[in-house]
């Protein structure tokens, strides 16, 4: 398992690319590595996915998940499972390498006033157990995505 969850590794696997502007929301967009779209998206258009540098669409408003700038469109009906990120579902996953969710999240706070599902999070990320950079359909750590 790699160190998704540091800077430096975010960056090393990002190499630092541009934003692109998302052609359906017009936000701009950060990159994400094709092996993230291999695993998140549908057989067979999965197979079908060309090498062309890739980005994700956080707007939870807009259909689109992964769109590169020759114009290749991934949607949220062609993933795998659910983006959590494009999701206000209080069930929604935030974790994806350990599957935990808002809601669960939630409830923790509520009942305990702290996190155990995020303490362990933490814990698994400083052991080096966790797989964000395939698993999250973002190709990013999860830790930002818990709630405060």
């Amino acid at each position: 398992m790699s160190n998704c969850c540091s800077a430096s590794a975010t960056e090393a696997k990002t190499g630092k690319l541009q934003a692109a502007e998302c052609p359906s929301c017009s936000n701009r967009m950060k990159p994400v590595k094709r092996i993230v779209l291999m695993h998140q998206v549908t057989a067979p258009l999965n197979q079908t996915i060309p090498s062309d540098q890739f980005f994700f669409c956080s707007d939870a408003d807009c259909p689109v998940v992964y769109f590169s700038k020759a114009g290749f469109v991934i949607e949220t009906a062609q993933m795998r499972g659910e983006v959590g990120l494009k999701s206000t579902d209080e069930n929604r996953m935030i974790c994806y390498c350990f599957d935990i969710t808002y809601s669960r999240v939630m409830e923790e706070i509520e009942q305990t006033g702290h996190s155990a599902s995020k303490a362990f999070v933490v814990e698994q990320t400083k052991l080096k157990n966790c797989a964000c950079d395939i698993r999250n359909p973002s190709g990013k750590c999860c830790l930002k995505e818990f709630p405060k």
